[in-house]
């Protein structure tokens, strides 16, 4: 799978990773974690899946979250940057989305955000799943974001 790809390269070139997760729950740090020799890769990562634990441990102020709105590229890009700064790495990832079935209040899709912060570089990246399962639209979510990881590295 691309994630073990992205492991390889992190691993060849000294590079560390952390993950800020809210809506693929953890599945971003499995994807790393379960290759041998992940703790020399993975710095740590967070499951912040509601406003209090974006706010309490990434540090999102929740004006940012009511002006922008939870699922939003603004949100996604400060999470990535506060995990990368919290847990001293070269990369932060941040996901946050609505995978459904029910929209969460102020999003009008079933979507996601994906943020990048590689040494300060930071990249975007809006997914859309309107007609996917909750299950489908979590995989997609990882499958997108390893891809541009690997695009990065």
């Amino acid at each position: 799978m691309i994630a073990q790809k992205v492991f390889e390269q992190c691993l060849a070139n000294g590079l560390t990773i952390a993950f800020a997760e809210s809506m693929t729950g953890g599945a971003l740090a499995y994807e790393m974690i379960k290759n041998p020799g992940s703790s020399h890769v993975i710095s740590g990562s967070i499951i912040a899946y509601n406003i209090e634990q974006k706010n309490k441990i990434l540090g999102i102020s929740l004006e940012d979250i009511k002006t922008y709105g939870i699922v939003s590229k603004h949100i996604a890009i400060e999470m990535a940057t506060a995990v990368r700064k919290l847990m001293n790495t070269n990369i932060g990832v941040a996901v946050t989305g609505n995978a459904g079935p029910e929209k969460q209040e102020s999003t009008s899709n079933l979507e996601a955000w994906i943020a990048i912060d590689f040494n300060g570089d930071v990249k975007a990246f809006n997914l859309k799943f309107n007609h996917l399962t909750r299950l489908e639209a979590i995989r997609k979510t990882v499958r997108l974001t390893y891809q541009k990881l690997n695009q990065s590295l």
